[in-house]
């Protein structure tokens, strides 16, 4: 179909993708690679530096005599660099260079190109680190002139805060780049966090991030007392007859997140003497109320949802008025860039739910470089900060690199006994071992043949760290030569002795080689570290709560004129505290009839206990079966009773998780809790097995085991965990939610619809946990002793749970 082929970046191409490529295109067909082996960086996502030296033979041409290998030509003009900066390049590509299979020319400067300028600075600090960048930059930019572009490129996204912070102390705009600079952003942060919140009542975490922010700036005082209500919250649930959930299983446990949705009343102290303080009490008031009004919107589309959470937490107007120095757009560009992000993530996916988003938002901080998002094309009013790996392929006028020091740049250690070492796969679990990788003829070899004592084969084993540690030093070195030569014009090399370990670092051997032959100017050094961290060496103060205005001069001025406008408005608020004159007829009606209502609330009896803001799906199915016996529950909570058959239960659930996730790789008695007495008769819990064994959903594949979900019906958030999901047999687009029961089905039909009632959550909280249709999710209960599987004819939807709910709390 065509003619020829192109393949650009060749270089980044990984062992399946060639022998893809091979496969259609290795019949000698016209087939031309371009790429650059020193700039091989992504190895450590299957990249094979090795894949441009084989492409000779990989693509060889077919002539009259048979296939002879590609022709190799070079492209070594520099189109981009300044002369000093090729010099600099040149040097740090000559180990690479040696030991290249390949012919790889010095790279040349184009025609006119300027000298250039690489300067280093070798402080004590990251402090010290900071401002020399910062100082570089500024210079740089008025250098070069109008239109000048920066950027800081960084090893580790560590690096970013500090160096954003003293740019941004500067003046200077700062674009934080990439999915991992977005999510480090303050005000990004908070949307995550509530988004957590309302998703998972367990992210304790993340509401300390909204307690301690510059929204509620909760105090130490009133968040140890919030602390004391959560565990006087945290009582036992009284448990289900038949043992099918136990006491400890954490549905039902209040956390952090519950003692903000139920405050205390305003008398309440702790155990411990603590009680919250007015002011805390509002803003948590203020804090809740903001989190309920999101949780009543989750079943909006994921973009409107993060719409309506980053305006109802105010974030909209906060971005820009923290900085009013900034045009709105730019100051809001973080958000906006978090609402493509949404935007991109709900187009992928026809259910793209909240928690799915969340999970992925979650994989992209832990395997940051797996989620690595490209940067944009630069932005002349910005300096860009971002990784080495994000910024290739780019190019700006004026570059500085920090962390020029041994361990962070190269990541792997060069000095020390033996170094540099790695053992790799050896020890590394997540990492294919190089012997049965495609590209294993261009890693290091394990070669423990001939080894006949344990200190030889200890021998080999050291050899092999050795040269894994050579190998991935060679890969940082490329990554030095891709950040060097992303300056056009100016260049800025950077170490800081001391970062926040307890010994001084050694300079990087990439830094290191250039000041000793003299390829760079060195503007400062530091011969004598010292001893002592500078870091640790004074105490550091913070306040607390911390001031969003700031301690400086400018903080204050700016809390000042805010605090008179405020107080302005509070001032005009307290002159007209009814607002305008109300019109007499349907409000004065209204009025009467909520009167008239609260007075016959006042000569009911009065009702056992105020439903919770949370119900477990079983604790549900009690309120239904006996909502007094609920009620008592509720306000004299009392340990549930030991019971044999919730140990049994407890057991027997331990024992399937355990046996889906590991059932192919040990023996049956091996599994957790097959021999543990404490649990339950022994008898018992194996005659459970064996029965398991024999039934249907033994020989299936779950789709998940053991999830925990929430969901909001008729403003009460119902939790549910769900011990087993399975494809649907019956239909390709299903799955069927199952609920192991270890005891005997009801035998009356008041009891059977009240059990029901748990399925019913549980199909309902699938369902918009991943977007499934209702009808797509059946549910059923399977009695394990009896074998039996039953479906139930129809269960509630979300309409007929709301009006259940309303049954029992009006009765």
């Amino acid at each position: 179909r065509f003619a020829v082929v192109l393949l650009d970046e060749y270089q980044d191409t990984s062992y399946a993708q060639v022998e893809l490529l091979h496969a259609l295109f290795g019949d000698g067909h016209p087939v031309t690679a371009v790429g650059d082996p020193h700039q091989a960086i992504y190895g450590w996502r299957g990249a094979s530096a090795g894949a441009l030296a084989r492409f000779p033979a990989t693509f060889a041409a077919l002539g009259p005599d048979g296939p002879r290998p590609a022709e190799q030509r070079h492209l070594s003009v520099s189109w981009r660099n300044d002369h000093a900066i090729l010099a600099v390049a040149n040097r740090a590509a000559a180990p690479l260079r040696a030991g290249s299979p390949l012919d790889v020319p010095l790279l040349v400067g184009r025609a006119g190109a300027g000298p250039g300028l690489v300067q280093a600075r070798i402080v004590l600090d990251l402090a010290a680190e900071a401002a020399a960048v910062a100082d570089f930059v500024v210079a740089g930019r008025a250098a070069v002139g109008a239109g000048a572009t920066a950027a800081v490129l960084c090893r580790k996204r560590a690096q970013f805060d500090l160096l954003a912070e003293e740019l941004r102390a500067r003046g200077l705009v700062v674009e934080v780049v990439g999915l991992g600079g977005l999510l480090a952003s303050p005000e990004v942060i908070d949307l995550v966090a509530a988004l957590q919140v309302i998703h998972d009542p367990a992210r304790g975490d993340a509401l300390m991030r909204l307690l301690t922010g510059s929204r509620t700036r909760l105090g130490a005082a009133d968040l140890h007392a919030l602390a004391d209500w959560a565990g006087q919250l945290a009582g036992p649930r009284r448990v289900a007859e038949d043992g099918d959930l136990a006491p400890a299983d954490g549905v039902d446990a209040a956390s952090i997140v519950d003692a903000l949705d139920q405050l205390p009343p305003s008398a309440w102290v702790s155990r411990r003497g603590r009680r919250l303080s007015e002011r805390g009490r509002r803003r948590l008031v203020e804090l809740a109320q903001v989190l309920a009004a999101l949780r009543s919107r989750t079943h909006l589309a994921l973009p409107e949802l993060v719409g309506e959470a980053e305006r109802l937490l105010g974030l909209d107007i906060e971005v820009v008025a923290a900085r009013p120095d900034l045009d709105p757009a730019t100051a809001r560009a973080q958000l906006d860039a978090f609402a493509d992000v949404v935007d991109e993530f709900a187009g992928s996916s026809d259910r793209a739910s909240l928690g799915a988003f969340l999970a992925w938002l979650q994989a992209a901080e832990e395997r940051e470089r797996g989620f690595e998002l490209p940067v944009a094309v630069p932005d002349p009013r910005a300096v860009q900060v971002c990784t080495v790996h994000a910024a290739k392929g780019l190019e700006w006028d004026v570059v500085a690199v920090p962390g020029l020091v041994d361990g962070v740049f190269p990541a792997t250690g060069t000095t020390g006994p033996g170094a540099p070492k790695d053992k790799g796969w050896l020890t590394a679990l997540d990492t294919l071992p190089y012997p049965v990788r495609g590209d294993r003829d261009d890693l290091p070899v394990l070669q423990p043949d001939g080894a006949t004592t344990s200190r030889e084969l200890a021998d080999r084993f050291l050899q092999l760290a050795r040269d894994n540690g050579a190998h991935l030093v060679a890969e940082e070195r490329r990554l030095a030569y891709v950040a060097f030569t992303r300056a056009k014009s100016r260049l800025l090399l950077t170490a800081a002795r001391w970062d926040t370990t307890t010994k001084p670092r050694a300079l990087s051997p990439f830094l290191a080689e250039l000041c000793d032959e003299g390829l760079v100017d060195l503007l400062e050094t530091v011969d004598d570290p010292g001893t002592t961290n500078p870091a640790t060496a004074v105490a550091r103060t913070e306040g607390w709560p911390a001031d969003p205005f700031g301690l400086d001069g400018a903080g204050v001025a700016r809390r000042t004129a805010v605090q008179a406008a405020a107080d302005a408005i509070r001032t005009v608020r307290a002159q007209h505290p009814q607002g305008p004159p109300a019109v007499p007829g349907d409000a004065d009606d209204e009025l009467v009839t909520l009167l008239l209502a609260e007075e016959a609330a006042r000569r009911a009896p009065v009702r056992e206990a105020e439903l919770p803001p949370h119900l477990s799906a079983s604790a549900l199915v009690q309120l239904d079966g006996d909502p007094a016996a609920f009620a008592l529950d509720l306000r004299r909570p009392v340990p549930a009773r030991p019971s044999t058959a919730a140990r049994r239960g407890t057991a027997f659930h331990t024992w399937v998780e355990a046996f889906y996730g590991r059932a192919s790789l040990v023996d049956i008695d091996d599994l957790p809790g097959a021999d543990d007495e404490l649990l339950g008769p022994e008898s018992e819990v194996a005659a459970l097995r064996a029965a398991f064994l024999t039934s249907e959903w033994a020989d299936r594949a779950p789709v998940a085991v053991e999830v925990d979900l929430e969901t909001a019906v008729a403003g009460i958030t119902l939790r549910a965990r769900i011990d087993a999901v399975f494809p649907d047999p019956e239909r390709s687009d299903g799955v069927v939610v199952v609920d192991w029961k270890t005891g005997t089905p009801p035998r009356d039909a008041a009891a059977r619809s009240s059990r029901e009632l748990q399925l019913a959550v549980y199909r309902l909280a699938w369902s918009r946990h991943t977007g499934l249709a209702l009808d797509q999710v059946r549910a059923a209960f399977c009695y394990v002793a009896s074998g039996t599987t039953v479906y139930p004819d129809r269960l509630l939807d979300e309409h007929q749970i709301a009006d259940l709910l309303a049954a029992v709390t009006a009765g």
